[in-house]
């Protein structure tokens, strides 16, 4: 082992050459990654394949020949210090549109929501009963929710329906009311 020990430690004293280490294929290798030497490999022969052929044991080196000398590198300068700023810093201005804007669209919805609950109740026939011609049926005999798919024909009984406080209501009730509450929850949520 000490054989080995002292090989290694003279390669890395740089006190070998290249032609000293090239049967050693483990020392070749050292030698290529630390110093960047490249050494034809050996090629192990056979004791039978060394008879008949004469004898070619000539290293070749790859690299132009170095003297094997270790480059120490000098430590970096010390970093500078910054010095800090002794002014205070301004205030920055807050664009306006960073400020709070009310959200129109939910308001829109929130009135749209209002208005389907309140013509569910049936308050729209008293403010628009006097729209309806008297010999139809009208807000006057109880029908007082406009029926939003007849809202054209709010002149005749046909726009007329009546309320839910008498246990009536319509599908396009129920789309105004599920729609305009969804689309207000909405808008609602915050970015």
């Amino acid at each position: 082992m000490s054989n080995i020990q002292e090989r290694l430690q003279q390669l890395l004293d740089g006190e070998l050459d290249p032609a000293d280490i090239a049967d050693d294929p483990t020392l070749v290798s050292l030698a290529d990654r630390i110093y960047g030497i490249k050494i034809a490999s050996v090629q192990p022969v056979k004791a039978r394949d060394l008879a008949p052929r004469s004898p070619t044991g000539t290293v070749t080196e790859i690299a132009p020949p170095t003297d094997m000398m270790v480059e120490v590198i000098a430590p970096e300068a010390p970093a500078l210090e910054m010095p800090l700023p002794t002014n205070p810093l301004p205030e920055l201005d807050m664009p306006a549109t960073a400020t709070r804007q009310p959200n129109t669209m939910r308001w829109i919805f929130t009135a749209g929501l209002l208005v389907s609950i309140l013509n569910l109740l049936g308050v729209f026939g008293y403010l628009f009963g006097g729209l309806c011609d008297p010999s139809d049926i009208c807000p006057g005999d109880g029908s007082s929710r406009i029926n939003w798919a007849s809202i054209h024909q709010i002149t005749t009984g046909n726009g007329w329906s009546p309320s839910v406080l008498d246990g009536s209501f319509g599908i396009p009730d129920i789309v105004a009311v599920v729609s305009t509450s969804t689309l207000m929850v909405f808008f609602t949520r915050r970015k």
